[in-house]
């Protein structure tokens, strides 16, 4: 769904891409049945704005399943709307409803097993990938080259919730990780030398299946002082009886 939430996308098993506006699409409609119309085959149903075309058949004019396993919106206005898909072949397509109903890119991601989660990163050209093989990717949408991936999963990623500095991923292993980001605003032949890392985790009693974030609260983190830094917490009282210095802890 679009961030003002006035249409939305789905897909599905031999369901391809497809853009409806919200309110028309919840709208009762009178049946076909009642006014005595056949409906075609590409006529649009209430509400839907665009549907997509199957990719090109193969070499031996084979067709492609569809098997759209996940989706999300990269980008969206009134005129168009550039979506990303994931496929149960291990592709990534990448749809713009204003040059065409067939994908403008096709991307072969994943070697083994289909995409199962996708997410547009914080950064222009940023997309995060999972699939069912327990690999994270992170795309660049300039080229559909994986930029750089993730490692130390032993599940596949079921959610992705990106934010200005860091991924926040939900496997079927029972763990939430929060991982770090690179910027890919480098030249398209070179390759980001901060790889992703796993900054924390978390196992769960239950498979997280959805992932969101809620709030950022920001924690002052106190280092444990060694040596001479003590002293400089400590404030001389006066002097004893032996003429050393005695001190307290100072309360800032």
């Amino acid at each position: 769904m679009t961030s003002c939430q006035d249409r939305f996308a789905y897909g599905g098993d031999e369901v391809d891409v497809s853009v409806w506006d919200t309110e028309q699409a919840f709208t009762p409609q009178p049946s076909s049945d009642s006014l005595g119309k056949k409906r075609k085959r590409d006529t649009l149903f209430p509400g839907e704005l665009w549907r997509a075309k199957n990719v090109q058949n193969d070499n031996l004019g084979l067709r492609s399943p569809l098997r759209i396993t996940c989706l999300t919106y990269l980008a969206s206005s009134s005129a168009s709307h550039h979506l990303a898909a994931g496929t149960g072949l291990g592709n990534v397509h990448r749809y713009d409803t204003r040059a065409s109903k067939r994908p403008v890119s096709d991307w072969k991601i994943a070697k083994n097993g289909g995409i199962k989660s996708i997410e547009k990163g914080m950064s222009e050209h940023e997309l995060f990938a999972g699939d069912h093989d327990s690999n994270l990717y992170t795309l660049d949408l300039r080229n559909g080259r994986i930029a750089y991936r993730y490692q130390g999963l032993s599940g596949a990623v079921t959610s992705l919730a990106p934010s200005p500095t860091f991924l926040a991923s939900a496997a079927l292993d029972r763990f939430v990780r929060i991982h770090s980001t690179s910027s890919l605003e480098q030249q398209v032949c070179q390759q980001p030398q901060q790889k992703g890392q796993i900054l924390d985790k978390v196992f769960m009693k239950c498979t997280p299946t959805t992932i969101v974030w809620d709030s950022v609260i920001e924690q002052s983190i106190t280092i444990p002082m060694e040596g001479d830094d003590v002293w400089e917490t400590l404030e001389t009282t006066g002097i004893d009886s032996d003429g050393e210095s005695k001190y307290q802890k100072r309360l800032d």
